[in-house]
């Protein structure tokens, strides 16, 4: 999956000193510097830092006990328990769901049953999911939540037996996606299945056309999801449509690997090259 991921808003401190300078003073905001330690994939740092929070009583207790949980989650599975601990906490904070972070704990609970359950659950992740998306349809974790739904009833047992019942069943979710980057990966998902199950490509057509249109590709997938649309274009006898996306990725993309082979597909469409 080309994954969305949900975003923190942190405050952001210095990096440590080198060689005999002094230690850098102790940051402002404790949580927040645990927290940027997650985001920087240091997750080996950020759980010492949450664990000395939380019993001297931090002042977003809620917080600092999230960042626990999500810290467990990215230790190596080596770690003891460590997803039976990160468990316990995030099921404590989505029994109050007063807040964000209970919205967010019930999100990683469905990612547990999904992938860390002894076997993986995927029929309990979807409806935790499903319920999640039902309930607070508007939460960052519910949209997010949407292209996670779609995966399990994609590629798992807790949706339809067939493929195209699978693609079926993830396209009914389209409704429930609001926010522009929840529409992107839902369809970039969706597209991705079709190529899996190799049913017919033209099937994935619309939906690479959906999330391009949607916004917020990171370059190098937003460079082949325009090759891909303007190749499915071609395939499918729309050469107008073809030749419109083969241009924005050209002019786009100029040092791509790919400008040679497209410009000739340009070519074959009746579109000379440019002179250099």
């Amino acid at each position: 999956m080309r994954p969305i991921f949900f975003t923190l808003l942190l405050m952001g401190t210095g990096a440590g000193a080198w060689g005999a300078e002094p230690a850098p003073p102790p940051p402002a905001d404790p949580v927040a510097d645990a927290w940027q330690a997650l985001a920087n994939f240091r997750p080996e740092q950020a759980l010492p830092r949450f664990e000395r929070l939380a019993p001297a009583g931090a002042d977003n207790v809620r917080a600092v006990r999230f960042g626990t949980a999500l810290s467990l989650l990215a230790q190596p599975s080596a770690v003891p328990n460590r997803g039976e601990k990160a468990r316990a906490i995030l099921a404590a904070l989505a029994a109050d769901e007063s807040d964000d972070i209970a919205l967010g704990a019930r999100f990683y609970l469905g990612r547990l049953a999904e992938f860390q359950a002894d076997p993986p659950d995927p029929v309990q992740a979807a409806a935790i999911f499903r319920r999640l998306i039902a309930e607070y349809p508007d939460s960052i974790w519910a949209q997010v939540a949407v292209s996670r739904l779609a995966i399990v009833l994609l590629y798992t047992a807790a949706g339809p037996s067939d493929p195209a019942g699978k693609i079926a069943a993830a396209e009914l979710l389209l409704k429930s996606a609001r926010h522009p980057l929840a529409v992107m990966e839902l369809h970039l998902v969706i597209s991705d299945a079709v190529f899996h199950y190799r049913l017919p490509d033209g099937l994935a057509l619309p939906h690479l056309i959906a999330a391009e249109q949607a916004g917020g590709l990171d370059p190098a997938t937003r460079a082949d999801v325009l090759v891909q649309i303007g190749e499915l274009s071609r395939l499918t006898g729309q050469p107008a449509q073809a030749a419109r996306y083969y241009r924005t990725f050209l002019a786009e993309y100029p040092r791509d690997a790919r400008q040679f082979p497209i410009h000739r597909q340009l070519a074959s469409l009746g579109e000379a090259r440019p002179a250099s």
